[in-house]
């Protein structure tokens, strides 16, 4: 839309564009689309018409689940509004999701390369099991907070983890500047291997104890912003599975991140060939990246 409305108005609607929801998903259809499998471990949804999509989605981009339909069961959605103003407000509609994560079999995680982990506000309580199932298997571990506030119980959850551990947050483009601030701030709650913070147009920054990276953003033209930031994780997942230095890595992030916001949602996501070529073609944004 143009303008989101004030309360009590309304705004007319340009375009709708049908997509999936959660993070999690989106990377892993990343990975898929970078021959890298992945498993989906989350909640079922419905056999209704909201469900099927989702089947439809997992399959088109061979995504493996432990989601399954379930009859009579309502498949839960979210509302996403942009405007011109580049404001981006989401209305979650949850039912039940919750108590559907808290039941989900973790045991896969066993046998995992890398976990990567939701841990919003919304279902933390399920994040810290799957936190700790991780932990368990001892294996390295991509926490996304999605902007969300750390609180005490995953700081404590986290701390001295004893692989490598990623934790990946965003700040608004109009707080680049807190960037690394925010970075630096989590590091020290937690003592990750490396903290991750994007900032849109501003590129991310990437800290550590002992080297702080930062990659500027790519030019494009932006259709939407609708799961940029699991895209940017799915790249990050790959070069952290496979130990590239954390500059390259970040690129191959930024690059996936920026073809999703420039991309229709039901065009198939890149592969290698397609993100190194971006990546060669594409000029950066002259803005300083983050931190």
């Amino acid at each position: 839309m143009g303008h989101f409305p004030s309360a009590n108005h309304g705004a007319a609607v340009r375009t709708v564009e049908p997509s999936i929801a959660a993070d999690g998903p989106m990377a892993a259809a990343v990975l898929a689309a970078l021959e890298v499998p992945a498993l989906v471990l989350s909640n079922d949804f419905g056999d209704d018409p909201g469900g099927v999509q989702i089947q439809a989605w997992l399959e088109r981009h061979r995504v493996a689940s432990t989601a399954r339909p379930v009859p009579d069961q309502s498949t839960s959605h979210i509302v996403i509004v942009a405007d011109d103003d580049g404001t981006r407000t989401w209305f979650p509609y949850l039912p039940g999701v919750l108590d559907g994560l808290m039941a989900v079999d973790l045991t896969p995680l066993a046998s995992a390369s890398f976990a990567y982990v939701d841990c919003y506000q919304l279902i933390e309580p399920a994040s810290l099991r799957a936190i700790e199932a991780a932990r368990r298997a001892g294996v390295p571990l991509l926490l996304n907070l999605g902007g969300s506030s750390l609180s005490p119980e995953v700081a404590s959850a986290l701390r001295d983890w004893p692989e490598l551990l990623v934790i990946q947050t965003n700040v608004d483009d109009a707080a680049h500047g807190e960037a690394l601030a925010t970075a630096a701030s989590l590091r020290s709650q937690t003592r990750a291997s490396w903290v991750v913070v994007t900032a849109g147009a501003f590129g991310a920054v990437a800290l550590s104890d002992t080297s702080r990276v930062s990659v500027p953003a790519f030019e494009i033209v932006v259709r939407h912003t609708h799961c940029a930031g699991a895209a940017f994780s799915g790249g990050l997942l790959y070069g952290l599975r496979l130990g590239w230095p954390m500059g390259e890595t970040l690129e191959l992030a930024a690059a996936s991140g920026s073809l999703r916001c420039e991309r229709p949602h039901h065009e198939p996501l890149p592969d290698l060939d397609q993100l190194r070529a971006f990546i060669s073609s594409r000029a950066r944004l002259a803005a300083p990246a983050a931190g």
